[in-house]
């Protein structure tokens, strides 16, 4: 994806043409809008379609365009130039949505974790009326592993450059790992009423879970692995084994 350099005239319509960045659903569109040099731009001066319509297809692709930017060349080389020019939309409509490449960079973050919220939550579905609390846990890690997978701009972005951005990016990774760590302590809290002999778990501990589990996962991201994730030998058991601990709930394999 260097073709960045082969810049065309930017447009401020809206068009149905090429992938878009604003379906999130799973096994759908992608939250990453990777450039390609030959996709139709948006249709210049006046448009047909409503405004509201305008801008949601220009806010899409910025935030989709944004995220494969940033996981392709890093944050501290990607600029709003860039980005515009893989979104196809003029650095006039960029600013009209977003104050800077930061604001724009974590808003597409935001956006994209409330999908990682909603398919750890939807996770469990498909494992009959009463699945054991170790097949949700293990179902919630599969559907992250497979996430990671389908979205590998996303992941490096979120694991690798975020940190990188600075204070407020800090904060907003805290503020997603938080969330995170309460799917973890709602899937502990029902489990715990199938096994009332375990041990009280402390606030900290949840967050230190996510914690674990996303430095496990950077160092595959790190290596280029993250399309791999799903399958790769000795993950999917280890992860497990540390929830677990971290969260004292010594599941046997029926859960």
């Amino acid at each position: 994806m260097r073709g960045i350099e082969r810049q065309r005239p930017p447009d401020d319509g809206a068009s149905s043409g090429g992938p878009r960045s604003g379906d999130r659903r799973s096994g759908g569109l992608r939250l990453a809008e990777v450039y390609d040099p030959a996709r139709p731009g948006l249709p210049r001066g006046r448009s047909s379609l409503p405004a509201p319509v305008v801008r949601k297809a220009q806010r899409e692709r910025l935030l989709g365009a944004v995220i494969s930017a940033v996981a392709e060349l890093g944050y501290p080389s990607t600029t709003v130039a860039v980005v515009v020019a893989r979104a196809r939309v003029s650095r006039k409509a960029f600013y009209d949505h977003f104050t800077g490449l930061e604001d724009c960079f974590l808003t597409a973050l935001a956006d994209a974790q409330k999908v990682v919220l909603r398919e750890l939550m939807n996770a469990p579905k498909g494992l009959g009326e009463k699945p054991s609390s170790l097949a949700v846990l293990q179902a919630g890690l599969r559907s992250y592993l497979a996430l990671c997978a389908r979205e590998p701009e996303y992941a490096r972005c979120i694991l690798v450059e975020l940190p990188a951005v600075g204070p407020r990016a800090l904060k907003g990774r805290n503020k997603a790992y938080g969330a995170v760590a309460d799917v973890l302590r709602l899937w502990r809290e029902h489990a715990a009423k199938r096994h009332p002999e375990w041990p009280p778990v402390e606030e900290p501990a949840y967050r230190a879970a996510v914690g674990a589990i996303a430095e496990l996962i950077t160092a595959h991201v790190c290596a280029g692995d993250a399309a791999a994730l799903p399958g790769l030998p000795g993950l999917h058991g280890p992860l497990t084994a540390i929830l677990l601990r971290i969260l004292a709930a010594p599941l046997p394999d029926d859960g």
